[in-house]
């Protein structure tokens, strides 16, 4: 809960049960049950790989403030500002 709650501005919702409303007691039987049963998880590092470079590309489109192709040639070496410590959401 508290790692969703540092935002800078504007107020933080409050989940009571967060595992049960987010998912993450399915997700985590589902990976336990895939490891006891040696079989591959539905979701596995290929797919966390995708979803980063997604969300990458998504900070690099904000930031250059305009729709670029995906995956952006330079991808490899962009560090977010929110990363940097560089981002400031008053300037926004």
């Amino acid at each position: 809960l508290v790692e969703k709650q540092n935002a800078e501005m504007g107020l933080m919702p409050v989940v009571s049960d967060e595992e049960s409303e987010y998912g993450y007691i399915a997700e985590n039987r589902h990976m336990i049950q895939s490891f006891l049963e040696g079989k591959r998880p539905k979701e596995n590092f290929s797919d966390g790989v995708n979803v980063t470079e997604l969300l990458m590309t998504a900070y690099m489109s904000a930031e250059q403030e305009k729709t670029i192709a995906f995956p952006p040639p330079d991808l490899d070496s962009f560090v977010p500002a929110v990363a940097k410590g560089k981002w400031n959401p008053k300037k926004s």
